[in-house]
């Protein structure tokens, strides 16, 4: 009695799913969720030209940030809006309500007259905002 031994097939039909696009798809929508994000937030910003300083550093985290721009005649604007004292104050006071641990950047031009810049200020604290930042350029320095 002999017995006959099939030779072994080497290339097994394996079903399964390939990751490489799968990869390449989450590197896809990475870089389109952070492409819309920047440019929801491009016209959010009034254009000023801001004061340079060599000691500014960018702020790390821009979490809980609400932003007020100051042009050089005193008109404060919440994103590309012009609003009133009574308006900012409002919405200052509402965003630190809805906000846990707010905070506020302050943009202002070269030529804003330091009151609208102290007004804002007392505004923020008025609405339980402590912290701070105002922006300038770095320029030398770091």
């Amino acid at each position: 009695m002999a017995v006959q031994l099939q030779p072994k097939s080497n290339s097994r039909n394996v079903a399964g799913v390939s990751m490489a696009p799968m990869i390449d798809m989450v590197f896809l929508l990475l870089v389109f969720f952070m492409t819309a994000s920047a440019m929801s937030q491009a016209g959010s910003k009034r254009e000023l030209e801001l004061p340079d300083s060599p000691q500014a550093k960018v702020a790390q985290d821009f979490s809980g940030r609400i932003i007020v721009s100051i042009d050089e005649f005193g008109q404060a604007y919440l994103g590309n809006q012009a609003v009133e004292m009574p308006e900012l104050s409002e919405a200052l006071s509402t965003f630190s309500e809805e906000t846990s641990k707010p905070k506020l950047t302050i943009r202002a031009s070269k030529e804003t007259p330091f009151s609208a810049i102290k007004a804002t200020m007392r505004i923020a604290a008025a609405a339980g905002i402590s912290d701070y930042l105002y922006a300038t350029y770095q320029v030398g320095g770091n």
